[in-house]
């Protein structure tokens, strides 16, 4: 599966959820409107460990999902707000840190931990460079 399509698969399933019960929807919303607002076509992504974006459909659409704001960064010379957003449910979870450009309000980079159960632990970063103020 080439890149702009696991990309796709992750970010349609993040935003199938992200109207879901959360500590704090408004920081959840905030997340899911800068990921609709950014270009993901310059994404540069990296996978190590085991790749769940195929099991992110089931993670996503069930469970628990959380979102809060961590502190404010500069990365990539932008001033950014970064966010802590949480999937939890039976079949696993992931765990992500996400830094937002503060200027063009747009996604900058994204840490991101899953572990599905029974197949493994993997993380994914990515980041764009065409996010510009």
């Amino acid at each position: 599966m080439n890149f702009s399509t696991r990309f796709s698969l992750l970010l349609v399933n993040c935003l199938l959820v992200c109207s879901a019960a959360s500590a704090d929807q408004a920081t959840c919303n905030l997340i899911e409107a800068a990921s609709v607002k950014t270009d993901h076509t310059h994404m540069q992504m990296k996978v190590t460990g085991y790749d769940y974006a195929n099991d992110t459909p089931m993670l996503y659409g069930s469970g628990t999902h959380t979102c809060n704001y961590l502190r404010d960064e500069t990365i990539d010379g932008q001033p950014s707000a970064v966010y802590r957003e949480q999937f939890r449910s039976k079949i696993g979870a992931t765990d992500a840190t996400i830094w937002i450009s503060k200027t063009s309000g747009q996604t900058l980079r994204v840490e991101q931990d899953g572990d599905i159960a029974g197949k493994g632990k993997g993380h994914i970063s990515y980041g764009s460079s065409a996010a510009k103020p």
